[in-house]
């Protein structure tokens, strides 16, 4: 028996462009069809030869046992031209010193403090709201994820500007970073919106952060946590790097978020029961006041609700870089090789979930034995070295967020207009979706269904 088998390689590819249609066309369905053909599979990005790993077992393999053996991909380190080396894009060491630096400001111990910036962040948007608006959902959320960033950054007046300045870039700095990891010499010179908006945001970010030091006091939000933070050497975070850094939450603290709270109202909508009981435990919990950080964490079923979305629509794509010759499974890969892993298709497998199309909070009911999975199938954060930093801020951000708006709101479903789901950038959202605003309060007087 040799050592290691042949990858098997996927079958369709075009010449020269070689899988690059299939995948723009269908991404999700390709990516879903990968695991049919082998639990490490080869396919054709142009002329590059790239690995996909469709396997649980073997996805931990690369981003847990043998995380050494593995590094961020080309794309990630193209993204350092765009904004500079922060924590989401840098690799190896620098990575880590920075991931240990910023780790206090993502601590559970400070989620609570950021709870108020996240009710503030959805009662601004959907107090905007009229009743019967044709609401655009994943604009609005984006809002939401967009102001919840800029007020946990900055508690203090002093950072009034700079928050002005980040909610202006927010919803283009997405596109930057999308198309600066594709074409960095390019796109940087190109006269686009985003382009015009990041110098001006970190001119205010500077400025914010020298009236900080002026200042003197900790005010407890995310940029006196950055100011403060000291590495094994006591050294601390130079200005330019807290200014990075605070780019760099606004790209990976936003379209996530945004995505996921988007796909919680849309299957509220479309599961009438599921909403009931998310009302029912808001009105129990809450009892029509505003939620603190004790309210949202005895959200439980919401919090099912949340975890049920980020398992059915996670990001679609992951990448790693073999930074040496490399086993993976019974396969070889060469020094170099770039593999892909997509959190989507791992998880909307009937093999490590079953039934996987049908929307069921109650799967992670964990008094009812719910919730076991293979470690290697959930990923919808990745896992091991570069797991995302803010993964518990997502969530307690998209349950406060819910919390709110639907304890005021019902979104309800343009009827006959489907729900298609699209890719952006690394992201699965519901294709403009929108939903007719309809205030709960009314819906009591007349004795409808809350």
């Amino acid at each position: 028996m040799p050592a290691f088998t042949p990858i098997p390689v996927m079958p369709g590819a075009w010449p020269v462009v070689g899988h690059v249609p299939q995948l723009l066309r269908r991404p999700l369905d390709f990516m879903t069809s990968l695991a049919g053909h082998g639990d490490v599979v080869r396919m054709r990005l142009g002329p590059r030869d790239v690995y996909v790993a469709t396997h649980p077992d073997l996805v931990r393999t690369m981003l847990v046992t043998n995380a050494h053996d593995f590094s961020r991909s080309s794309l990630a380190a193209k993204s350092l031209q765009f904004i500079g080396p922060i924590l989401v894009a840098t690799r190896d060491e620098p990575h880590l010193r920075q991931r240990r630096l910023m780790q206090p400001t993502f601590h559970r111990a400070r989620l609570d403090s950021y709870v108020s910036s996240m009710c503030a962040a959805a009662e601004e948007v959907a107090g905007s709201w009229a009743p019967k608006e044709l609401v655009a959902v994943a604009p609005a959320m984006t809002n939401v994820a967009v102001i919840t960033m800029t007020k946990s950054l900055f508690f203090s007046e002093l950072g009034a500007e700079a928050e002005k300045a980040l909610r202006k870039v927010g919803h283009s700095i997405l596109e930057v970073a999308r198309m600066a990891s594709i074409a960095p010499n390019v796109y940087r010179r190109l006269p686009t919106p985003g382009n015009r908006a990041l110098p001006l945001a970190r001119a205010a970010i500077k400025k914010t952060i020298a009236a900080y030091r002026a200042d003197g006091r900790d005010h407890g939000d995310m940029l006196s946590m950055l100011m403060k933070a000291r590495d094994a050497a006591g050294n601390t975070l130079t200005d330019q790097e807290i200014c990075d850094e605070i780019l760099g939450l606004a790209v990976a603290g936003i379209g996530g978020p945004a995505a996921t709270a988007t796909w919680v109202f849309c299957e509220l909508g479309r599961n009438p029961d599921i909403e009931r009981r998310v009302h029912e435990e808001l009105d129990t919990v809450l009892a029509g006041g505003r939620p603190g950080p004790e309210a949202v964490a005895q959200l439980t079923y919401t919090h099912r609700v949340v975890k049920e979305v980020l398992r059915k629509y996670p990001g679609w794509v992951g990448m790693r870089r073999a930074v040496r010759t490399v086993r993976l499974g019974d396969h070889m890969l060469p020094a170099g090789a770039e593999v892909i892993y997509s959190a989507y298709a791992l998880q909307n497998d009937p093999r490590w979930y079953p039934d996987p199309e049908r929307f069921d909070p109650d799967r992670w009911d964990t008094e009812r034995g719910g919730g076991k999975v293979s470690k290697g199938a959930w990923v919808p954060f990745s896992a091991g070295v570069y797991k995302c930093i803010g993964d518990a801020f997502a969530i307690t951000e998209t349950v406060t967020a819910v919390a709110v708006i639907a304890s005021r709101w019902r979104l309800r479903p343009v009827p006959g207009r489907r729900v298609r789901e699209v890719t952006e950038a690394t992201h699965v959202l519901p294709d403009k979706l929108r939903m007719i605003a309809e205030p709960r309060t009314a819906a009591r007087r007349q004795g409808a269904t809350v």
